[in-house]
C-alpha cells in the first residue's frame, strides 16, 4: 500500500533542512531488494547530538537487537544541543559505543532557514556531558556522500509504503521551518510531542534515573550516565523528551495513555515562536498531538531495553 509518499517527502525535506531534535520515520517495507539487509520497518533518526539523543538511539539499537524491533538503517545530523560538526563526531562516538558501526550517518543543516537560539549547553558543551576525555578513542566511521534531505529522498523511494511519524521538533530553534512543516502536514503522518505535557504526565524523578536506571551495570548506562553527568544535577526531576518520544514508537500502545488530533499552528513576526493547538476545526486538523504518557511503563520499557544485554 502506498499511502501518503509525497506528503512524507516534503515534510521531511522541510524537517532534515532546519531544526529537528529528533524525528524518527518507520518506512514499512512492501518491496524485495538485494541490496537490504532484513526486511520489515525501517528507522532513520535525525539527531543533535545530546545525551537524551545518545539514549534514545541506544533504545532503538537495544529494541531491534533483542526485541525484534525495527531495523536502524541511518541517523542524520543536525545543529542544535550543539554544532553540526560536533553532532557529527558524537554519532560516531555513539555508534560505537553500541557495537552498530554498520548504521549509515548522513549530515545535515548547520544553521535555521531564518534564525534560531543558541544553545544552552544543557548536556554540555559537547552535548555528551563533556566526556571527551572518557571516551577519546573510537574508530572513525565516514558520512556518507549525499546529504540527509536528499538521502531522506532516496529511501522514501527506496522503501515505499505507509509512514509513520513521530516527531519531537524544538520549534523555537527554527520557527519558520516548523511553520513550513505544519502547512505541508496530516495527521496520518505527522505526531507532535509536546514537552509540556509529557513532563505533566511522568515527571520522573532524579532518584529513579540515579539509583534505578542509572544501577543497571551494563556498557550503555555507563556512557549514559556520563553523558548525563552535567545535566543530571541541575534539577531534581529527570524528564528527557527523546527518549519518551523513541519509547512512543517503540511501543506506543503501552506508553500513550491519550492522544488528541490537532491544528496545530506557530506565529511568525511579532509573536514569534508562540504555538496554539485548535481542538475543534475538525476539518483542518493537520497533526496528531501526544496528550499524555504512562510513567510505569515507560519506566518498565527503559529498564527492559537496558537490562537486555545482561541476559
Amino acid at each position: 500500500m502506498k499511502k501518503n509518499k509525497y506528503n512524507f517527502i516534503i515534510a521531511s525535506i522541510t524537517a532534515v533542512l532546519v531544526m529537528i531534535i529528533l524525528i524518527l520515520f518507520l518506512l514499512y517495507y512492501f518491496r524485495s531488494s538485494s541490496e537490504d539487509l532484513v526486511p520489515g520497518p525501517k528507522v532513520v533518526i535525525d539527531h543533535d547530538g545530546g545525551a537524551d539523543d545518545a539514549m534514545a538511539i541506544f533504545m532503538a539499537l537495544q529494541y531491534q537487537k533483542y526485541f525484534n524491533g525495527n531495523q536502524v538503517i541511518a541517523l542524520t545530523t543536525t545543529h542544535g544541543n550543539v554544532n553540526e560538526p560536533q553532532v557529527f563526531n558524537n554519532t560516531q562516538k555513539i555508534l560505537n559505543i553500541a557495537d552498530r558501526r554498520d548504521v549509515l550517518i548522513y549530515r545535515g543543516s548547520e544553521y535555521p532557514l531564518v534564525k534560531g537560539v543558541e544553545s544552552d549547553y544543557y548536556f554540555g558543551m559537547d552535548g555528551l556531558g563533556d566526556s571527551e576525555s572518557e571516551f577519546l578513542e573510537y574508530e572513525p566511521i565516514a558520512a556518507q556522500s549525499n546529504s540527509a534531505a536528499l538521502a531522506l529522498i532516496e529511501m522514501s523511494k527506496k522503501y515505499e509504503g505507509e509512514i509513520y511519524n513521530a516527531p519531537e521538533f524544538n520549534a523555537e530553534m527554527d520557527v519558520e521551518a516548523y511553520s513550513i512543516l505544519l502547512q505541508n502536514s496530516k495527521p496520518d503522518i505527522v505526531t507532535l510531542i509536546p514537552y509540556s505535557q509529557v513532563y505533566s504526565s511522568h515527571n520522573i524523578s532524579r532518584e529513579w534515573r540515579v539509583s534505578i536506571l542509572g544501577s543497571i551495570p551494563s556498557e550503555l548506562i555507563r556512557a549514559l550516565n556520563v553523558f548525563e553527568q552535567k545535566s543530571i544535577v541541575q534539577s531534581e526531576d529527570w524528564t528527557l523528551l527523546d527518549p519518551v518520544a523513541m519509547g512512543i514508537v517503540l511501543n506506543g500502545t503501552q506508553i500513550v495513555e491519550d492522544w488528541r488530533y490537532t491544528h496545530n499552528t506557530i506565529t511568525l513576526c511579532e509573536r514569534r515562536g508562540t504555538n496554539t493547538n485548535n481542538f475543534t476545526s475538525t476539518e483542518y486538523f493537520n497533526s496528531k498531538i501526544i496528550y499524555k504518557v504512562k510513567e510505569e511503563p515507560y519506566k518498565k520499557l527503559l529498564i527492559d531495553i537496558f537490562s537486555a544485554d545482561l541476559k
